[in-house]
């Protein structure tokens, strides 16, 4: 099977370095290519960082694979990079028609966040709504042991996310060096608690600080290695704030990492590794521990209930947070022969080699490569519907040519073009006469009433299952209707189907910076700070107009588009997103965004979401 893992590369340099070791395992029995991030893609102007490495994973595929991708590709949740593919997928793109895709559990990036008390903020928000997209279309999840699918059964399942196909698979541990235990600590010494791994909030560092700085006896010390985060209250430094806790109390210890994988006569110099996390699905220090013959104490969260086996291979709190620390840890310290019974017993090392046999990871994959055969993209050939081409139409003479040949040039057939003119009655409008002369063209005539009205009114007239809705003076690329109708194949309940556009100029030529937008779909945003939804340029079902009741407006709203993407999402109907510049967005000084000043387009922005409100809401209690 040719296998593609996307790595976060220098973002993430622990990840990193484990993805790599995973390649090199299944490199034996697989053809196996890691790929990382490459340049942002230039002048686009996307959705935050999470959305520009995403869609740089996406450029690094294509230029690795060409046109044929591979027969799986895995990305981790720990971060959004699969978020761009999945949608290139979903709409066709051939490098990824007939791939598998994988996401394995990792942590989780949302539920990091809501531990760490941001998951309110738009940036997180954002990610979250990226992470979930992959949940939602990926085709297997990768979850460890323990009780880590349970837990985003729960999580996600509350949140309408249902999960992909569940298969248990870990990754291939970094390998045991030399065990050696360090000599019992004499009479009186202190017990030498270590936590190893980044402080974080979400990992548990304050709980466990607090803990130890209120237990009733004084014989222990705490370590805490790892790298600095600002993830404590008010994004203050969790170090700092350690530090103000510990009010310069010897016992607690700050240091920072021993290295991607500590040696084991460093961990040796410990008696127990404390892991007080409060969210993670696998422990890569619980095992480097594990193999220097240390016991773990552990909140039993996500996989740390199959990795911990309570007094055997360590012991299990009653739950996370201070006060079960607390109580735990007093426990140990009451009954430290019980902690140098385990300190290097045999079963720990029994455990460890359990968990890491490499034979089960080798099995799941021959199980995914049966799952990931390939298999062509779902085309219906014989009975392709026909697509209405709709441009409505007000005094843009000197585009409107280009708009409608680009939709008589649009690989995909059959397709007619509707011409709405609102009312236009220039000298410069006789162009619409020589364009109703041409085959699967009709041009028709109403009283100005408004964009919105115009679309609206083309709709109605229009005869395809869908309609490809275009402004006079923009056009589309030639595959974009092809690849819109590729989607809803692949997805009938999708809204809509939009893409990223380029920016070009009256003449239209290119703008840089910025040359274009990169929307992300009704699916992903949770706020309505910004439009991320896309453009007006899209293809979407005519029946959810004459059948379901959705329609453009009202007249005068500067982001019609948006309050329709914005109703279907509050229905629960979502659109996607071709990741490609596949439509040429005209920037005219003239255009009603750029007429004015920011002033007014904060206050129709304004309105816009007002209304979407206003939809929500049942005004009339007891109708007459």
């Amino acid at each position: 099977m040719r296998i593609c893992l996307l790595s976060p590369g220098a973002a993430a340099p622990g990840e990193a370095a484990a993805i790599a070791r995973h390649a090199a395992l299944l490199g034996g029995r697989h053809e196996v290519v890691v790929l990382e991030p490459g340049p942002e893609v230039e002048g686009l102007v996307l959705a935050g960082s999470a959305h520009e490495r995403s869609a740089a994973a996406m450029e690094a595929i294509r230029a690795y694979y060409g046109e044929e991708g591979p027969d799986y590709l895995e990305v981790r949740d720990s971060s959004a990079l699969g978020f761009v593919p999945l949608q290139a997928r979903a709409t066709g793109d051939p490098v990824l028609a007939a791939t598998a895709v994988g996401l394995r559990v990792a942590g989780g990036e949302e539920l990091r966040s809501l531990h760490n008390a941001v998951l309110s903020q738009t940036e997180h928000l954002l990610r979250a709504g990226l992470g979930r997209y992959q949940l939602r279309h990926a085709d297997h999840l990768l979850w460890p042991g323990g009780g880590t699918l349970e837990l985003y059964r729960r999580y996600f399942g509350e949140l309408g996310v249902e999960l992909p196909e569940p298969l248990l698979c870990r990754s291939a541990a970094a390998p045991a060096g030399p065990a050696p235990v360090g000599a019992a600590p004499s009479a009186g010494e202190p017990l030498r608690i270590l936590c190893l791994g980044p402080l974080e909030r979400a990992r548990g560092s304050i709980d466990l600080v607090e803990a130890c700085l209120s237990l009733p006896s004084d014989d222990w010390e705490l370590t805490l290695a790892g790298e600095d985060t600002a993830t404590a209250t008010m994004g203050q430094s969790l170090r700092a704030s350690v530090e103000a806790m510990a009010g310069g109390d010897p016992r607690v210890r700050l240091q920072d990492p021993p290295g991607e994988v500590p040696s084991g006569e460093w961990l040796a110099g410990f008696d127990l590794l404390a892991v007080p996390a409060r969210t993670e699905a696998w422990s890569e220090e619980v095992l480097a521990a594990m193999g220097a013959g240390l016991p773990v104490l552990a909140t039993p969260v996500g996989g740390l209930v199959e990795q911990v086996e309570d007094g055997v291979t360590g012991w299990l709190t009653a739950d996370f947070g201070a006060e079960p620390l607390r109580l735990a840890l007093a426990g140990l310290l009451a009954d430290r022969d019980g902690v140098e019974r385990l300190r290097g017993a045999a079963a720990i090392a029994a455990r460890r080699a359990e968990l890491t046999d490499p034979e089960p990871i080798f099995v799941a994959y021959e199980q995914l490569a049966v799952r990931a055969q390939r298999r062509p993209a779902p085309i219906r050939v014989s009975e392709r519907p026909l697509v209405t081409g709709l441009i409505p139409y007000y005094g843009a003479a000197p585009y409107i040519t280009e708009a409608v040949d680009s939709l008589l040039e649009q690989t995909y057939s059959p397709l007619e073009v509707i011409v709405v003119n609102d009312g236009s009655f220039g000298p410069g409008d006789a162009v619409l006469d020589g364009l109703a002369e041409r085959d699967r063209v009709t041009v028709v005539t109403q009283a100005n009433s408004g964009e919105s009205s115009a679309r609206n009114f083309g709709i109605v007239l229009a005869r395809g299952e869908y309609v490809a809705i275009l402004d006079a003076d923009n056009a589309f690329e030639p595959t974009f209707v092809e690849r819109a109708v590729t989607a809803f194949e692949r997805d009938p309940e999708l809204a809509y189907v939009t893409s990223w556009l380029r920016f070009v100029d009256a003449e239209g030529v290119g703008f840089d910076p910025p040359s274009g937008y990169a929307a992300l779909g009704n699916g992903v945003p949770e706020t309505d700070e910004r439009n991320w939804d896309g453009d007006t340029i899209a293809v979407l079902p005519r029946g959810l107009f004459t059948e379901d009741g959705y329609h453009y407006g009202p007249e005068g709203s500067m982001h019609s588009d948006w309050e329709l993407y914005r109703w279907l999402r509050q229905e629960g109907r979502y659109g996607t997103v071709i990741p490609e510049r596949l439509a040429r967005y005209r920037i005219l000084g003239d255009s009603l965004l750029r007429a004015h000043g920011a002033g007014i387009r904060i206050y129709g922005w304004d309105e816009s979401r007002d209304r979407n409100r206003q939809r929500r809401m049942r005004w009339i209690t007891h109708p007459r």
